[in-house]
C-alpha cells in the first residue's frame, strides 16, 4: 500500500514540476542526487540516528528535514542500510508533503528486509518538488 501511495505521489509531483528544475537529477560529491538550485535538496536533510529495530529485526533510519527552499515542497528520501562488511542488506523511503520554508519535520525511512547486527545509514537520493494544492 505505502509503495502504491509513494507511487501516486511522485507521479503527481512530476506532472507539477517547474520547468526551471532540470529533469534528471545529477549527483553531488556526497554521491546524493539533486535536482540542484541555489539552496540543494541534499542539504535539506540529515540522519539523526541508525539503528536496527531489536523486536522486528528492522532497520531504520531517523531523518531531520529542513526546507531551505523559498516554496513549500514534497520531498522522496532515498535511504540504503549497509551491515559492517559493507554489504547493502535494505533499502528504505521517506515522503513528506507540504514542507513550509524553514520549517522542520521529522521522518523515519524504514528497511523491509531483516537485518541483524549494525548497519550504517546512508541518504542515497533526495527529490524536492514545489507542492501542489
Amino acid at each position: 500500500m505505502l509503495l502504491i501511495v509513494i507511487v501516486v505521489v511522485i507521479v503527481l509531483v512530476f506532472a507539477g514540476e517547474s520547468g526551471k528544475t532540470p529533469k534528471n537529477p545529477t549527483p553531488t560529491s556526497s554521491g546524493v542526487h539533486s535536482t540542484g538550485g541555489a539552496h540543494p535538496p541534499a542539504a535539506d536533510v540529515s540522519i539523526t540516528s541508525c539503528d536496527v529495530d531489536s523486536a522486528i529485526s528492522s532497520p531504520h533510519a531517523k531523518l531531520e528535514i529542513v526546507n531551505h527552499s523559498s516554496k513549500p515542497s514534497d520531498y522522496v528520501i532515498g535511504v540504503e542500510f549497509v551491515d559492517a562488511k559493507g554489504t547493502r542488506v535494505a533499502e528504505g523511503t521517506a515522503t513528506q508533503n507540504h514542507v513550509a520554508p524553514g520549517e522542520k519535520v521529522e521522518d523515519t525511512a524504514e528497511g523491509f528486509t531483516q537485518a541483524s547486527g549494525r548497519v550504517t545509514c546512508k541518504v542515497t537520493s533526495v527529490d524536492r518538488f514545489s507542492s501542489v494544492g
